[in-house]
């Protein structure tokens, strides 16, 4: 820790230089050597939020009214280490000065219209109301009404739980470990107000200290949601903000060690991130010589060179245009950073499942090879996108990209054209019962391609794109000649896994070999899976750069900042100047699930019941209930 040390003096002891300059000189040789540190500032910890929103919450979910999301929050590259231990796994290293990171408030809300009262949700069937079956997939004509006398059973339950990652040698079934933090909100205390309602929801004062190395999961769980009478609720648009503070930490800097770095700025050319110390002397006088106020070498006269630094402000960090000041003196001047993008989410009908039902109201889809062939009842190369873009305000480095993959199941729609059962009855019903997308999709021929990008060209004539991170893997239940033998078994799908996590006690299932040999859907038999995976999307690198730190091989961290004329030169993004030209102006996150070998997402492979586009017991699960999830690891700055 850098500090200022003073000879203390007694009582009518005679002023000599010794005892005034070495504090005014301490003082100069800190700003001269950039070494402002975390720990001298009023703030030394920077705030930064998990921010995770879901459509909406129902009964549809399993087990029902109960949902999880989880999340990492793994070092940056330069504070990230692992090393191999005695019995060949993975064990992380926790350096003395990686910065530490608390839970300190957590945030919950969800539409009620602004009024004391629940939501009815798509499955409200009570008997003698007038309820009808509406629409083509025989929703409820009461869904999205309010329900005041309904709202005291929103009792609802939030938690944080942590687990050890199967990078580090978590096995299966991958449970979650230890509970963090937990809270329940009443629902007559806190929606049912007339004036005053806990909406949004906010606890704070927590200080939960967080493992770096760990998996996070949000849990959320409203058993009010499902009545046995038919009087079904929903949370609509849920919005969940975890605040976080992390210590200040260095920025990054330097030509082959940061990609898409500006390479000039306002402190000169050829800095690449590096900082210019101002020039600050203080004149100190000979032993033999008066303490005098004024003069050049003056009391009054040094003190007034460093205040000149103070009121020229404590500079660092980047302005808005990704530049930096002529001159700076703090050495933490950047801070953690978690950008949530959700993925495949606001499904019409919880996740995706593989019929021509859940097709005809997914927006995004289109032919492998580009063109626009939705006919989702035929045999067309049909494959799921989804896209998010994130305007670029300020500047960042992307450390990290994690996808958040689901395939938590969830109640499906009774409806395949025809009968007259078009919505789940619930559980009393033999045939409703089986209704229930639990079934990891049974086939090797699926892939998954997810991008991340920076753009340019808003508002311009031209626009281009340049990769950040990029992830291709194949066969979700990592079949081969056969089926796996072992629920666990790893494969093209789990090339860059970090975790596999079971967060409810109904998780999806998947197919094994008995042993037969066969390897058809007819031999194997399904075991239990899991609910949520971890996967690392590697930063793209090589060129001059090396090998970048992380869960996998990867590149070095990426610059993103919208520049000017000053910071347009960047270094090379891999090993070419980079497309957007210093002119970033949005991130873009893509995801394309889609067939490896011709033929749709809905043939039969895809479905238990074989040959058939019926929804039939236990349909296979694309995309689980709720959506995914690509989190961005990065650093922010000190701005203004």
């Amino acid at each position: 820790m850098a500090k200022i040390t003073r000879k203390k003096l007694s009582r009518g002891a005679k002023l000599t230089p010794e005892h005034v300059y070495p504090p005014l000189t301490s003082a100069a040789s800190q700003l001269t050597g950039i070494a402002i540190e975390k720990e001298q500032m009023q703030a030394p910890l920077a705030p930064f939020r998990v921010n995770l929103t879901l459509p909406y919450l129902a009964g549809d979910s399993l087990p029902k009214g109960k949902i999880t999301i989880p999340f990492a929050l793994p070092p940056t590259q330069d504070f990230f280490a692992i090393t191999q231990n005695a019995a060949g796994g993975k064990d992380p290293i926790y350096p003395g000065n990686m910065p530490s990171i608390k839970l300190k408030s957590a945030s919950f809300s969800f539409d009620q219209r602004g009024e004391p009262a629940a939501i009815t949700s798509q499955f409200w069937k009570l008997s003698g109301s007038g309820t009808t079956n509406t629409g083509t997939y025989g929703y409820s004509s009461e869904q999205g009404h309010m329900s005041y006398e309904d709202v005291t059973r929103l009792d609802i339950q939030l938690s944080l739980h942590e687990k050890t990652q199967e990078y580090f040698g978590d096995t299966y079934p991958y449970n979650l470990e230890n509970e963090l933090w937990s809270t329940v909100i009443p629902g007559a205390e806190g929606y049912s107000g007339a004036a005053l309602r806990a909406n949004p929801f906010i606890q704070g004062d927590l200080d939960v200290a967080v493992d770096p190395f760990k998996t996070l999961v949000l849990t959320i769980y409203c058993p009010g949601l499902e009545d046995s009478s038919g009087r079904n609720l929903a949370l609509p648009s849920i919005e969940v903000s975890l605040k976080f503070v992390c210590e200040l930490m260095p920025r990054d800097t330097g030509q082959t060690a940061v990609q898409n770095i500006p390479a000039d700025g306002g402190s000169g050319t050829g800095k690449y991130g590096a900082k210019t110390a101002p020039s600050v002397t203080i004149n100190t006088p000979t032993h033999s010589t008066a303490i005098e106020s004024d003069s050049s070498d003056g009391v009054n006269y040094n003190i007034d060179t460093l205040d000149e630094q103070f009121r020229d402000k404590l500079e660092g960090g980047y302005n808005r245009f990704a530049d930096v000041p002529p001159t700076e003196v703090v050495a933490d001047d950047a801070a953690y950073e978690v950008i949530a993008v959700p993925l495949y989410q606001n499904m019409a009908h919880g996740g995706l499942s593989a019929s021509p039902t859940f097709y005809a109201t997914y927006p995004y889809l289109a032919s492998l090879g580009g063109g626009g062939n939705v006919d989702v009842t035929g045999r067309a190369d049909i494959g799921a996108f989804d896209r998010r873009i994130i305007p670029i305000h300020h500047s960042y480095t992307v450390h990290h990209a994690i996808l958040a993959w689901n395939w938590t199941p969830w109640e499906l729609l009774n409806w395949d054209g025809s009968g007259s059962r078009p919505i789940s009855g619930g559980p009393s019903s033999s045939s409703d019962a089986q209704q229930r997308a639990n079934l990891l999709v049974p086939s090797a021929d699926i892939g998954l391609h997810v991008g991340v990008g920076i753009g340019t060209g808003a508002g311009a004539d031209g626009f281009d794109y340049e990769q950040v991170a990029l992830l291709n893997i194949t066969n979700p239940n990592n079949y081969g000649t056969g089926t796996p033998t072992s629920p666990a078994t790893k494969g093209t799908w789990d090339t860059h896994l970090i975790d596999r996590i079971t967060s409810t006690n109904d998780p999806p299932q998947g197919f094994i070999d008995d042993g037969s040999g066969g390897g058809s859907i007819g031999s194997p038999y399904a075991v239990r899976k899991w609910n949520w995976e971890l996967h690392s999307i590697p930063i793209v690198g090589g060129g001059t750069f090396g090998v970048g730190a992380g869960y996998h091989p990867q590149g070095k961290e990426s610059f993103a900042g919208p520049g000017w004329t000053r910071t347009a030169t960047r270094s090379n993004m891999q090993s070419t100047t980079p497309d957007t030209g210093g002119a970033e102006q949005w991130i873009e996150v893509r995801a394309n699930l889609y067939r490896t070998t011709s033929g749709a997402l809905l043939e039969a492979p895809y479905q238990f019941d074989v040959g058939s586009t019926d929804i039939k017991d236990k349909s296979s699960i694309l995309v689980g209930y709720g959506g995914c999830y690509v989190y961005l690891i990065c650093k922010k700055h000190l701005t203004k």
